[in-house]
């Protein structure tokens, strides 16, 4: 089982889910490091985790949720050459 930390706010505080996210950031990256697990694997360890210390299970799924998004890359277009480009205070 990964150490999940316990709430620091009440249900329902505002702060509960950046407070949420940061614990869940913390364990993800030990489970990254140091587990060989698929990706289902470990966010079932997180999510069992997180609920052993007290938080609810729909929250938890909800931050793994907004976390896979937010960590998307978005599609970019490759940089334009500059080849030849010389800056002016070179001159």
């Amino acid at each position: 089982m990964t150490y999940v930390a316990s709430p620091s706010y009440d249900r329902n505080d505002a702060s509960r889910a950046s407070n949420l996210r940061q614990c869940l950031e913390t364990a993800r990256r030990h489970l990254d490091e140091t587990s060989h697990s698929s990706e289902t694997e470990k966010i079932e360890t997180l999510v069992a985790s997180a609920i052993e210390a007290g938080w609810e299970e729909d929250e938890v799924r909800e931050a793994l949720i907004a976390g896979e998004q937010g960590n998307k890359m978005p599609e970019q277009e490759p940089p334009v050459p500059t080849i030849g480009v010389v800056p002016s205070s070179s001159f």
